[in-house]
């Protein structure tokens, strides 16, 4: 479970951030992340190593929560979210209250 949570935030990322990579960078994300390719198929269409490949996805994830860090899109979004889930709840609460 814990890698699909990774994987989810990595496309986040990866949907913010991913223009700000290089074209490569950006192109062996796609295709890691959103192609689901292995290391090798990448490897194997790009002709480049797979450690290549790896090093790559490795430099590419620490831009982008370097990114993250700075600018923090995914951060307000998520603040934002459940302040609005909070507002929700309180409203039900106080209808449950009220006999609703």
């Amino acid at each position: 479970m814990v890698e699909i949570t990774k994987k989810t935030h990595i496309n986040r990322l990866l949907d913010i951030y991913g223009r700000l990579l290089t074209k490569k960078q950006f192109d062996i994300m796609s295709d890691y992340y959103y192609a689901d390719l292995s290391l090798s198929e990448i490897s194997e269409y790009r002709k480049i190593s797979r450690t290549a490949v790896l090093d790559s996805i490795n430099q590419s994830t620490k831009k982008l929560e370097n990114y993250e860090e700075k600018v923090g899109i995914c951060r307000v979004f998520d603040a934002s979210k459940t302040e609005k889930n909070r507002d929700l709840i309180d409203r039900l609460e106080e209808m449950i209250k009220d006999g609703i």
